[in-house]
């Protein structure tokens, strides 16, 4: 008998369920990743035909050239100096990009008033573990060092990621701290923090999670820990299992009701509070795994958007401005080059 849900599934995020199984669609990684990420673009550039995306004040694209890696700038409208958050999207390590996620990372950019930089970190099964948690860090702390230019604050950098990407936020916020170069808050949506998972007992449950299975994460841990899977029990790539989570930022997660890495992600945040680490945690019952991305098509999806964007905003405007003084806060040196 399967268990039911304490809270249904937003209508909305019911019909498409429902469709997509009506159509036969493929497990998200079936196929092999080439096959996967152009099923993914195919239905994300067709959303995004038919609604447009958030507007902000200026994008530009990061080449090689100018940084360690890839990635897009995104800058509100308003005057700054801005906070600066170093943002990483979902996708398993295997599927999603900077194109991709550009809704995403405008919405961000304008409902939080912060300049956003979006991570077009290296993807697996091509470039597997530890490749994008390398990424992470090279890219935050290129953006810690290049703040200024960027438009935002060097005093205020934070780190945001959903899914996957919330992996790659928290392992690089550990890493920055661990480097004495710590950062500003960070915002966790969906996180998966154990690579090292027991997919069996979720499966034991008899829980239906409708966008992200039990076998789904088995592929993901295939796929990005590939020959390096008996270090999936240790960090960087599990955050959750890392030894000591003092001196982390303010953080803020969001979890969802019917995804099976909810429990990762209470877990983190009573680790950090564990760790005297102010956290806040917002629970959107009625949502699936991922959901940041489904604004236009739920109302629901756009109401717990909202509320994730305000309540990382508000982290935001606590944080003292560069020059201010900040208890325990090293503000990075700008890079001379």
């Amino acid at each position: 008998m399967t268990a039911a849900p304490a809270v249904p599934l937003d209508a909305d995020l019911a019909r498409i369920v429902a469709a997509l199984r009506a159509q036969g669609a493929p497990a998200p990684f079936a196929g092999g990743a080439p096959e996967a990420r152009q099923r993914m673009a195919r239905a994300i550039l067709a959303a995004r035909d038919r609604h447009g995306v958030p507007e902000v004040g200026a994008v530009r694209d990061l080449t090689e050239a100018e940084a360690p890696v890839p990635g897009r700038v995104y800058r509100p409208a308003t005057a700054g100096p801005h906070v600066t958050v170093v943002f990483f999207h979902g996708g398993g390590f295997v599927l999603g990009s900077v194109e991709l996620m550009d809704d995403i990372a405008r919405k961000l950019c304008r409902d939080m008033d912060a300049v956003v930089v979006s991570v077009d970190y290296r993807l697996a099964p091509e470039h597997p573990y530890p490749a994008a948690h390398d990424d992470a860090l090279a890219a935050t702390q290129w953006v810690q060092a290049h703040a200024r230019e960027l438009g935002g604050d060097p005093a205020r950098v934070a780190v945001a990621g959903e899914s996957a990407g919330a992996n790659l936020a928290a392992s690089a916020a550990l890493l920055c701290r661990d480097a004495g170069r710590p950062l500003a808050a960070q915002l966790l949506v969906v996180p998966g923090l154990d690579m090292a998972r027991d997919t069996r007992r979720l499966e034991a449950a008899g829980r239906d999670y409708p966008m992200l299975s039990p076998a789904d994460l088995r592929d993901i841990a295939r796929l990005y820990m590939g020959e390096r899977a008996g270090e999936a029990a240790t960090f960087p790539p599990s955050p959750l299992r890392a030894d000591d989570l003092a001196g982390l930022p303010p953080t803020v997660i969001a979890v969802a009701g019917h995804d099976p890495l909810r429990s990762e992600g209470l877990a983190y945040a009573d680790g950090l509070r564990g760790a005297g680490v102010p956290v806040t945690v917002l629970r959107h019952d009625d949502m699936f795994h991922p959901f940041l991305g489904f604004f236009e098509a739920s109302a629901a999806a756009r109401r717990a958007n909202d509320d994730i964007c305000r309540a990382f905003r508000d982290c935001l405007a606590s944080l003292p401005q560069a020059g201010a003084k900040s208890p325990g806060h090293v503000a990075p040196q700008e890079d001379p080059r």
